[in-house]
């Protein structure tokens, strides 16, 4: 079975999975930089924004994904990507913007990977970071759920686990012991959704992954259907027929001074 990401199914909602990089981004564009590294770049989305405010800069993308680095590479032949784990990926010179959109979350030992990213940036560069805080929403819960009901839990056994974000002062602690300024914030996004359906296709190319890999494909459209009844529960249409998906997302910008 086929474990890699999927880049059509990830950019199947593109535009909502690139508003918060444009968020995250629009508080460091001011910012001069000559060398950026895009850490888990995926197909190129937010490598691309990083390549628009900076022209003229080295832009290095990360991913582990061959089929993800493929269309980044696709979309901006210009860009250097590099297939390697950011977790040990090191640059081979000071870096001005270390950029990680929706890429962290998947990695432990945040108390050592922040420094770890930190002392790759020169002098007042800048580390920024977005990541999906969203393992208590109902999507992620009721993922949850399905996969240790009596009928699937054998299955899943032994699957990765994404891991809880640590809290907020636990970040800036990490960074202040590290000498950085931190800005740290959250906001919960609402995007509208024509369907639940679209809720398993939006988290079928990210947080679905490890459990549909465990499963066959006749069991991964049952899976799938045993969900999509949880689902319909927690997320009622609205007024016009839409449902809301809210997807609270965790903020983090770091200035090495």
């Amino acid at each position: 079975m086929n474990q890699d990401w999927n880049p059509q199914h990830y950019l199947a909602f593109a535009d909502e999975r690139t508003r918060p990089a444009a968020d995250l981004l629009a508080r460091i564009r001011h910012r001069p930089a000559a060398r950026i590294a895009d850490l888990g770049c995926g197909p190129g989305n937010s490598t691309a924004l990083l390549a628009q405010t900076w022209r003229n800069a080295d832009i290095t993308g990360v991913d582990t994904s061959p089929a993800m680095l493929a269309q980044a590479r696709e979309t901006l032949p210009h860009a250097r990507f590099v297939q390697a784990d950011f977790t040990e990926w090191h640059s081979d010179a000071p870096l001005d913007i270390i950029f990680a959109n929706a890429s962290l979350q998947w990695a432990s030992q945040h108390d050592k990977l922040l420094p770890q990213l930190i002392n790759q940036l020169a002098a007042n560069g800048v580390l920024a970071v977005q990541m999906p805080d969203n393992l208590n929403e109902p999507s992620h819960r009721l993922m949850r759920d399905t996969a240790h009901s009596p009928k699937w839990r054998d299955k899943m056994r032994g699957l990765p686990v994404r891991p809880d974000l640590p809290a907020v002062t636990d970040y800036y602690d990490i960074l202040a012991q590290t000498g950085c300024r931190a800005d740290i914030w959250r906001t919960a996004y609402h995007h509208v959704l024509p369907d639940v359906q679209s809720i398993v296709r939006w988290f079928g190319s990210t947080a679905l992954r490890p459990y549909l890999n465990a499963l066959d494909e006749a069991e991964r459209a049952e899976f799938g259907e045993d969900y999509l009844a949880r689902l319909r529960q927690a997320y009622p249409p609205r007024a016009d027929g839409n449902i809301l998906l809210t997807l609270p997302r965790l903020f983090v910008v770091a200035e090495k001074i």
